[in-house]
């Protein structure tokens, strides 16, 4: 979960800013954090669906 909230936190501090892709003028930067952001974003759903599995019932 903790992965998912810095992907947010990176993507959501480059529209504050407005750098990032999803402003529309994208530099090559700009490219970077927004594809560590959703790299961390997807990296907590899997850790996420990984783990769901693993848990044994109580």
């Amino acid at each position: 979960m903790k992965n998912i909230i810095w992907g947010v936190l990176i993507i959501a501090i480059g529209l504050i800013n407005g750098h990032s892709v999803f402003t529309g003028k994208p530099e090559m930067l700009d490219y970077v954090f927004d594809g560590l952001g959703v790299f961390f974003i997807g990296l907590g759903i899997y850790r996420m669906v990984s783990q769901k599995g693993n848990n044994p019932p109580s």
